[in-house]
């Protein structure tokens, strides 16, 4: 299963507690995407914060590997966890009736 994962710093924690953690926090997810779990991990200029796509039998497989983040574990940051499933409405956009559209 695919989960979108979106990572929001704790409120009230400085810069400097945030970068105690930095390297630690680095290494995990290394292990994580090593594991094949993280597939995707990306930042955006417009959000402090990290957006990951992972892969996880389950959700509670999903959220585990969250929590084993050092900066979650430390309530530096929290995640947002939402399922992915793949977009199956083809049938309906390619049915008959609308062909003429394509």
């Amino acid at each position: 299963m695919k989960f979108l994962a979106m990572s929001r710093r704790v409120a009230g924690l400085t810069d400097a507690q945030v970068a105690a953690q930095a390297a630690a926090e680095a290494l995990q997810a290394f292990r994580l995407m090593r594991d094949g779990v993280f597939e995707q991990l990306w930042f955006s200029p417009d959000w402090r914060g990290a957006v990951l796509v992972m892969h996880a039998g389950a959700r509670e497989e999903a959220q585990a590997a969250l929590d084993s983040l050092p900066m979650v574990r430390g309530r530096t940051i929290e995640f947002d966890l939402w399922q992915l499933d793949p977009f199956d409405h083809y049938q309906w956009l390619f049915a008959t009736e609308h062909r003429a559209a394509l």
